[in-house]
C-alpha cells in the first residue's frame, strides 16, 4: 500500500490504526475499489439482446494482508481483541488529504502466522452497505434563514449579512461523489405551518409530512440507510415517532444523484413559517 494511506479500525473494544510507522501495517486489500452488481433482465421472442429490468448493489465483502512489528506480543493481542466476531465496526481510510469509512463487520476474523521480528495476518470485512462515505458532511439550508457569513472576511469598510432569508420554492444541493448518496431533511417550523414538503424536480420523489406543526417543532426524515423513518420534536424537546404522519406517495428511497439535485421546498399552509435543512456526507463513492 501507498505509505502515506493510514487504515483505522475502530468499535468498542479498541481502536486499530495501521500505518506506515506504526508497528501494525496493511500490505494490501483486496476489494475496496469495487463492487458487484446484480442485473436483472427480460428477454422476448424474436427479440435481439434483452431488456434490463432492475439493478442492485451486492454488500462488500473484501480481504485484508497486513504485517504485525514489534512490539509483536502487544500487537497481536490487540489485533486479535479488536477484531473480534460479531463486534459492529467502522474502517476508516485516510489519503491525500480525504477520509473514507464503512461500516463493516469480521466475516473471518484475522489469521496471523508465527515469526519472529514480524508476523503476517489476513482478515475478512463485510459491509453491508457497500459505498465509501467521506467523513466530511454537508449540512445545507435550503429555505428559511441562510448563512451568509464566511471567513476569512475583511470587515474594514463593509456591511455584510450574517444570514439572509430565502423565500424561494427552489434549492440546489450538490453530491459530489459518484454514486446516490441518502440523507436527512430537518423541517423546522418557526410559526405554525402545515404539511411541509420536500420534493426532487429531477426524480419525481417527494417526502410530504400531514401534520400540523407548531412553531418551534421539528420533524426530521432520514433516507439513510438503517437509520430510515420519521421523529418529530416537539417545542419542548420531546421526542416521539412520526412515520404515522408520512404520506402514502412519499418515497424513503429518495437520495441526492451525483452532481446538482434541485430540490423544491413547501408546504400546505405558511410556506413562509418554514426552515429545511439537507444534512448528508459531502460525497459517496463506490470505491477509493
Amino acid at each position: 500500500m501507498n505509505e502515506n494511506t493510514v487504515f483505522i479500525y475502530e468499535n468498542s473494544i479498541g481502536k486499530l490504526t495501521f500505518a506506515y510507522d506504526s508497528p501494525l501495517w496493511i500490505t494490501d486489500v483486496d476489494g475496496m475499489s469495487s463492487v458487484e452488481i446484480d442485473i436483472a433482465e427480460n428477454r422476448s421472442t424474436m427479440q435481439i439482446g434483452a431488456s434490463i429490468t432492475g439493478q442492485s448493489v451486492r454488500p462488500r465483502s473484501f480481504t485484508i494482508d497486513g504485517a504485525i512489528f514489534d512490539p509483536i506480543d502487544t500487537a497481536r493481542k490487540l489485533v486479535i481483541a479488536v477484531l473480534a466476531p460479531q463486534i459492529p465496526s467502522t474502517l476508516t481510510v485516510k489519503q491525500n488529504g480525504e477520509s473514507w469509512y464503512l461500516d463493516v463487520v469480521p466475516e473471518k476474523t484475522p489469521e496471523i502466522t508465527a515469526g519472529n521480528g514480524v508476523q503476517f495476518f489476513q482478515t475478512r470485512l463485510h459491509a453491508a452497505y457497500p459505498y465509501w462515505r467521506t467523513t466530511a458532511s454537508l449540512a445545507q439550508q435550503v429555505a428559511g434563514l441562510v448563512a451568509m457569513f464566511k471567513f476569512p472576511f475583511n470587515a474594514a469598510g463593509r456591511s455584510f449579512w450574517l444570514s439572509q432569508f430565502s423565500d424561494s420554492y427552489f434549492s440546489t444541493v450538490e453530491n459530489r461523489g459518484n454514486v446516490p448518496v441518502e440523507f436527512t431533511v430537518v423541517f423546522t417550523a418557526r410559526s405554525a405551518l402545515e404539511n411541509p414538503e420536500l420534493y426532487h424536480v429531477d426524480t419525481g420523489k417527494r417526502i410530504l409530512i400531514r401534520k400540523s406543526m407548531t412553531a418551534g417543532e421539528k420533524v426530521i426524515a432520514s433516507t439513510v440507510y438503517g437509520q430510515k423513518g420519521i421523529t418529530c420534536i416537539s417545542a419542548a424537546g420531546e421526542i416521539t415517532n412520526g412515520f404515522k404522519y408520512l404520506s402514502i406517495d412519499s418515497d424513503l428511497s429518495m437520495t441526492l444523484n451525483p452532481g446538482e439535485n434541485l430540490l423544491r421546498i413547501d408546504a400546505a399552509a405558511n410556506r413562509e413559517g418554514l426552515g429545511v435543512r439537507v444534512e448528508a456526507p459531502e460525497g459517496v463513492v463506490s470505491g477509493v
